[in-house]
């Protein structure tokens, strides 16, 4: 791999405004020529020109640009046409826009609240920019009631939002016929936090220390996106080896996420010794981040204009090393639990999400590629160093635990491969890079995406005069929690501490 290497950053979205009522067909024509759907935002522009604002964002196969769709909603009556019926995967993006901002998906299925506690006033829309970031509004119940099946002999088990252990909080409503599951609601956002209200009005310079605590478990990932960002709008050009140093990160990101990952499914099945020694190896590499990173979750370590810390070369020999170790063990692991025959009993066809439903719900990361999809923005739209490495994308046809698994496993692999190959050829040079002239003013729009170990990681940001106006974060756990309640109908209550943790979402990414 050739150390020379083009560190601009990706081209910036292009935006189609439409009209209301032909928001569903641009939509639906979009996905007719292949588009990927990543997100949706919408903002308050009501002190500028009376109006509410939804963006959808979509990424066209071999086009570097990405596309936004954009209508403008009255403020005093902002509706406009669900897309969810053409775009299933847009279901959660719509209804917590009509939580924070106000305005009416018609015709969406579901429009129950997502993101609001149900004490929290009717009317009242916590993202609008006249309502204040710490307002402690009287409660005002209004209910929410979950979707439940029906019939003779359907018992209805509600399970949380506390959980035992340090899990954060969610609430699972199970209907069971017997020991079968029927049905599965989920209410999450128990703890939301306010992050992206909070961020709005922060100097850029100082808004990388927020975002990087959306989720510790993928705090590179949200880092390189913010970063990504900035660099975009500023046409700020990052050092080759800042370019290569940022891929390390977020592939040894992916490892320990892998790692710990796998060690959590045989927990659900009572396998300890395989649920111990993949907790031991991911400690390994927490350790190994902790001494040459700085930080065992790699807070503080991708900042605009490069990383904030350089890997001196004479660390490169022993990282490597241990590396390796790591990938042989982590292979020993992988025979030790495939070929137990008890253990791949009990995660064979457990938890079958369908292409077509993982299809339909927009999966992403390892979920979409354990049911046959081959998305992987490393490789459908490559950043940083990935221009570069081309990684494969392994794929499993099952969709079920198994196959959750496996592709972990294989997706471990070819990060310890990529890791190898970029600290074989680390480019000379400053890790970081100054700002441009006239960064204290930067402003416009930028749309960045990464590949987190769960999956596409979205950041929609927008500045103006050198300060946050809007920010959303769309999540691979915001996208792939739906997917959870299709692929546990069907299956015993028993098997749903197995499933759920091998889909392993996050809860912080939507408590944000």
């Amino acid at each position: 791999m050739s150390a020379a290497l083009d560190a601009a950053p990706l081209a910036g979205p292009v935006v189609q405004v439409v009209a209301v009522d032909r928001l569903g067909p641009a939509a639906a024509a979009l996905l007719a020529a292949g588009a990927q759907y990543l997100t949706a935002a919408a903002a308050d522009e009501r002190a500028s020109d009376g109006r509410l604002r939804i963006d959808y964002v979509f990424r066209l196969r071999g086009e570097p640009d990405l596309r936004i769709l954009r209508s403008h909603l009255p403020a005093e009556r902002p509706e406009y046409p669900s897309l969810t019926p053409v775009l299933p995967a847009a279901h959660w993006d719509e209804r917590e826009a009509m939580d924070l901002f106000g305005g009416t998906a018609l015709g969406h299925p579901d429009p129950r609240r997502l993101v609001l506690p149900d004490d929290w006033p009717a009317g009242l829309h916590p993202m609008r920019r006249d309502v204040p970031w710490n307002i402690h509004p009287a409660p005002a119940p209004s209910g929410w009631q979950p979707r439940v099946a029906e019939g003779e002999g359907v018992v209805v088990m509600p399970v949380g939002p506390v959980h035992a252990g340090i899990i954060e909080s969610g609430h699972f409503v199970f209907s069971l016929m017997g020991e079968t599951i029927l049905h599965l609601d989920l209410r999450m956002f128990q703890k939301h936090r306010g992050i992206e209200k909070v961020l709005e009005g922060q100097p850029w310079a100082s808004a990388a220390e927020i975002v990087e605590r959306i989720c510790a478990a993928c705090s590179a990932s949200h880092q390189a996106a913010w970063s990504e960002a900035v660099e975009q709008l500023l046409g700020w050009e990052i050092p080759p080896r800042a370019v290569h140093l940022r891929t390390v990160l977020l592939e040894c990101e992916r490892i320990y996420n892998h790692i710990g990952d796998i060690a959590a499914i045989p927990a659900g099945t009572g396998f300890a010794v395989a649920a111990m020694t993949g907790a031991a190896l991911k400690e390994r590499m927490l350790q190994l981040q902790g001494r040459l990173f700085g930080h065992r979750y790699l807070f503080a370590t991708i900042r605009p204009g490069g990383v904030t810390r350089d890997l001196p070369d004479a660390e490169v020999p022993g990282l490597r090393r241990e590396l390796a170790d790591l990938r042989t063990r982590l292979s020993a692991l992988a025979q030790r639990m495939l070929r137990h025959p008890g253990f791949a009993d009990r995660i064979r066809g457990a938890g079958t999400l369908t292409q077509a439903a993982a299809r339909d719900l927009g999966a992403v990361g390892p979920s979409a590629r354990a049911s046959g999809i081959a998305h992987d923005l490393r490789v459908d739209r490559p950043y940083l160093a990935y221009t570069l490495l081309a990684p494969a994308t392994p794929t499993e046809p099952e969709g079920d635990v198994g196959a959750r698994l496996r592709i972990r496993f294989r997706e471990a692999e070819v990060s310890f491969e990529l890791l190898d190959r970029l600290l074989s050829s680390l480019p000379a040079g400053e890790h970081r890079s100054s700002p441009p002239a006239g960064a204290d003013a930067a402003q416009g729009l930028a749309v960045t995406c990464n590949e987190s170990p769960r999956g596409a990681n979205v950041h929609y940001v927008e500045l103006a005069g050198g300060r946050v106006t809007r920010y959303r974060v769309r999540s691979a756990s915001f996208a792939n929690w739906p997917l959870l309640m299709a692929a546990v109908p069907g299956n015993l209550i028993g098997d749903f501490p197995l499933i759920n943790k091998s889909f392993e979402l996050c809860y912080a990414c939507c408590d944000r």
